[in-house]
């Protein structure tokens, strides 16, 4: 079973595992694009300030937490305990299940680098055959070869990765002409995945400093961090809350 949480306005689904893994096989198995995003602390302030965020978003076949820390006020070890989603690691789970290994992907992402990393990432889990495409958007492909690219190798599954607000703006663009399955919308979510799966240099691995560097890269992402900056988006929220009511009541 499912319900959905609001957190500071924005409302998330909040699934179990095993309904996720229904959700998610019913998107793979029927004929129109669905959309899946995933996403962070850090998005809280680009929803807010944006109207075609919260309407791609309100549009959204699914919305899920893409870091535990975006739970933090709902006893988020006690949900991921109890099986429910908690960050971007739920989607990894459903491979064997939904026997995604016989999927294909293709990746938008927003630089080199970025592609880079995340092409990476996916072969770590997947045959190279699987990624049929890689884009970064910081490149020169024209948009136009883009879709055209994406609809010729037909990917089940198409990774999103750029910068808010053109994710969305490309979501408006592009949604009814693109022929996959799903879309998983996750520009917020992937530095963290690229600094909790940091590719060590070869030369640091050489002077046997591996620890050492994946342990500054993945500072940002600290559970102890991640969880003020929430709380101090939080407080922040309940704040402007509190300043527009006593305003509506000086009206």
């Amino acid at each position: 079973m499912g319900t959905k949480v609001r957190i500071m306005g924005l409302e998330l689904d909040l699934l179990t595992q095993e309904t996720l893994e229904a959700e998610v096989a019913g998107y793979l198995s029927n004929d129109i694009l669905n959309v899946v995003h995933m996403i962070s602390v850090d998005y809280i302030d680009t929803c807010e300030k944006n109207e075609i965020v919260q309407e791609v978003l309100a549009e959204a076949d699914m919305v899920l937490p893409g870091e535990k820390a975006i739970l933090s006020a709902h006893h988020v070890e006690v949900l991921e305990t109890g099986g429910m989603v908690v960050d971007y690691r739920s989607m990894l789970e459903l491979m064997e299940p939904l026997k995604v290994k016989d999927r294909t992907f293709y990746l938008v992402l927003r630089s080199e680098k970025e592609a880079k990393g995340i092409y990476r990432y996916m072969t770590r889990h997947f045959s190279k055959e699987n990624v049929l495409g890689v884009y970064a958007a910081d490149g020169n492909v024209a948009e136009e070869a883009l879709i055209n690219d994406i609809n010729t190798k037909l990917p089940d599954v198409i990774i999103l990765s750029m910068d808010s607000t053109e994710q969305e703006e490309w979501l408006v663009n592009n949604k009814g002409k693109i022929n996959a399955k799903l879309c998983l919308v996750a520009g917020s979510i992937i530095p963290h995945i690229m600094r909790d799966n940091v590719h060590v240099p070869v030369w640091i691995r050489k002077i046997h400093c591996a620890g050492l560097f994946q342990f500054l890269v993945q500072i940002p992402n600290s559970k102890f961090l991640r969880k003020r900056i929430f709380n101090r988006k939080m407080d922040d929220y309940i704040t402007k809350k509190k300043l527009r009511g006593n305003q509506n009541e000086g009206q």
